[in-house]
């Protein structure tokens, strides 16, 4: 009897269990779809022109009261804030608001200030975002086809010469027109081009389901037009590009290769999460090559995009031999790095070769121009998209009712330098680009070179 009774029960809980779990179950499905629901919703919503006025005159009173405003005059900002305000006369969604605001902060020519689109539609894109179906790369501002993910028959190779008809001349200066970098600096903006085009062109262009490209073969002038589909590609997602730009790595943060008669070190971010292990690394690089009696050494830095200065003003006491402040005494954060830097005991003293290029910025922009400063080796590659001078110090804020987020500087750093050029990047003694042969067939002109140079001695 009694244990009729426990099976009853035990029965009885076994149900009550699996109700419990069907409804949990039906109950986030549901969550989900109207998660899902809303995250679509997104790209649908329209903003009343009173609350995209609230918000534009929000971000003109930040930059205005809290930008350090360094490369622009006042009474041009005003002109261009008065003209882009004027543009907000209806109902407009976010992704058309965000492209009237993207001009203004491009003007700021700061390369630490950036705007992005709100969080919800970020999620929209990561769900649902379609983009132009071909991998692109900018040289001498032609447009070309470097792998074609559609299925039209454009090969590699292929000069595009306009999409939609909006020609490829009209399209790279909308993109100039709206990416951000210091002063004067163009090598940054390609950089961005040739990394995220088909993100930055959904983002400042167009965002169209259906593309029509008109475009030239290899080796043929004939002008052919096809109309290709967007399609969901995930590597071509911006996340939060505009907040922040960190390149996805496809190796370690920094790793060391040892020849014959050279070595090379790369280091792909300054951003290091463990300080320890990145000064081991480096404490032992050095040794070695000391030890090895290695005379050249290969720094690649393209496509550091920088980070903290702490790890950039530890490698410096590897390549100083002079004992040199990093920063300028009228900083007023980082105050070890106003000290001289003293050189360490295994510091390099052979033929230094840094690569550089556009993405070569903030911390890493800091770093060479020390080098420059001191002519502590040679520089090959393209104009660095940062040098001595930056503004950070960076603060974050959301707009009240786009919810767009915008990050921007508020202070000025400097290395302790003189005589480089304010509002450009470290100029190379050798000038390699990339040309549609090396983007097509995977080669590195700009390492090859340096090997070159290394090879003559």
């Amino acid at each position: 009897m009694l244990g009729g009774i426990v099976m009853k029960k035990k029965r009885r809980l076994i149900i009550l269990l699996l109700i419990g779990i069907i409804i949990f179950t039906f109950s986030a499905c549901r969550t989900k779809e109207v998660s899902k629901e809303k995250i679509n919703m997104i790209n649908e919503k329209k903003y009343e022109v009173k609350k995209l006025r609230e918000d534009f005159n929000q971000f003109r009173n930040i930059i205005e009261s809290e930008h350090t405003k360094l490369y622009i005059k006042d009474d041009k900002l005003k002109r261009l804030f008065d003209k882009q305000y004027a543009k907000l006369t209806h109902d407009m969604g976010e992704l058309e608001f965000y492209r009237i605001i993207s001009p203004i902060v491009s003007s700021l020519k700061c390369g630490h200030t950036n705007i992005s689109v709100s969080k919800e539609y970020e999620m929209y894109l990561n769900e649902n975002g379609k983009y132009l179906p071909l991998v692109v790369k900018v040289i001498n501002n032609r447009l070309y086809v470097t792998k074609n993910l559609s299925t039209a028959d454009i090969p590699k190779g292929s000069e595009i010469i306009s999409i939609n008809g909006k020609s490829v001349k009209d399209i790279i200066n909308i993109l100039l027109n709206n990416l951000t970098a210091d002063g004067y600096n163009l090598t940054k903006k390609y950089q961005i081009i040739n990394k995220w085009f088909n993100g930055i062109y959904y983002y400042y262009v167009d965002n169209s389901l259906k593309y029509k490209v008109t475009y030239k073969k290899p080796k043929d002038n004939k002008e052919l037009k096809e109309v290709i589909s967007a399609k969901r590609e995930s590597n071509m997602d911006m996340t939060a590009l505009g907040i922040y730009f960190i390149d996805r790595l496809d190796k370690d943060t920094y790793y060391s290769e040892f020849y014959d008669d050279y070595a090379v070190l790369t280091i792909k971010s300054f951003n290091i999460k463990d300080m320890k292990n990145y000064k081991s690394f480096i404490y032992k690089f050095f040794k070695e090559l000391n030890e090895r009696k290695i005379d050249n050494l290969i720094l690649d830095i393209r496509g550091n995009w920088g980070g903290s200065p702490e790890p950039a003003g530890f490698l410096y006491s590897y390549l100083n031999n002079n004992n040199t402040p990093y920063f300028d005494d009228n900083i007023p954060i980082y105050f070890a790095l106003r000290w001289p830097v003293i050189s360490a005991k295994n510091s390099f003293k052979g033929n230094l070769y840094t690569l550089i290029d556009g993405a070569t910025f903030s911390t890493s922009g800091h770093l060479i121009s020390l080098l420059r400063n001191y002519n502590i080796g040679k520089f090959i590659g393209e104009e660095s998209g940062g040098s001595y001078l930056v503004t950070d110090g960076g603060k974050f804020t959301s707009l009240k009712n786009t919810k767009l987020r915008l990050y921007y500087s508020t202070m000025v750093i400097k290395t302790d330098v003189t005589n480089l050029k304010k509002g450009r990047g470290i100029i190379p003694d050798y000038k390699v680009s990339y040309t549609l042969k090396d983007y097509l067939n995977k080669l590195d002109p700009q390492m090859k070179k340096a090997i070159e140079l290394i090879k003559k001695k």
